[in-house]
């Protein structure tokens, strides 16, 4: 188990993603493990012109077990969960060594925060099946989740 876990962007916005609801209950599994072990966790929130801040559309989805007490959320406006964000900070106080990180989108959002948090030297770890997105014109959300689980194995981070 890392010493943090992140969940990314499971708003209101995207439960179109492939297995939302079975992705929302695979990450509850695993804040009620890291709630157990007094471990951290943080929730990224994605802002930009289609999801405002201050809509409906940005809350998390209604179904993940969050906790505005005592989890850390961070609002970010690109796909890197670190950039023009308080995550390292945050991450410092908690003398992180190791992320595990899920969500949402494999391709975007999950991809370019796995790939800058293993830059900054955290261990990186991620479920096989707590990752999602959306289907492209191209590839269906499955095929592009285990692309991007192919290339994160052993190079940026830990399939567990």
């Amino acid at each position: 188990m890392a010493d943090v876990l992140i969940v990314i962007d499971m708003q209101n916005a995207l439960n179109k993603m492939a297995n939302f609801n079975d992705v929302v209950a695979g990450i509850n599994e695993r804040i009620a493990l890291y709630r157990q072990e007094k471990k951290a966790i943080f929730f990224v929130q994605t802002t930009d012109n289609e999801i405002p801040s201050d809509t409906e559309e940005f809350q998390l989805a209604p179904n993940l077990d969050f906790d505005k007490q005592k989890d850390e959320f961070i609002v970010k406006t690109t796909p890197d969960s670190f950039y023009h964000t308080n995550l390292e900070a945050y991450l410092k106080t908690y003398n992180t060594e190791s992320l595990e990180i899920c969500g949402g989108q494999a391709e975007y959002c999950v991809d370019t925060t796995i790939r800058v948090a293993r830059h900054l030297d955290y261990q990186v770890e991620v479920r096989r099946d707590l990752v999602t997105t959306f289907d492209s014109d191209l590839l269906d959300a499955a095929t592009i989740v285990k692309h991007h689980e192919s290339i994160w194995d052993g190079s940026f981070a830990k399939l567990i």
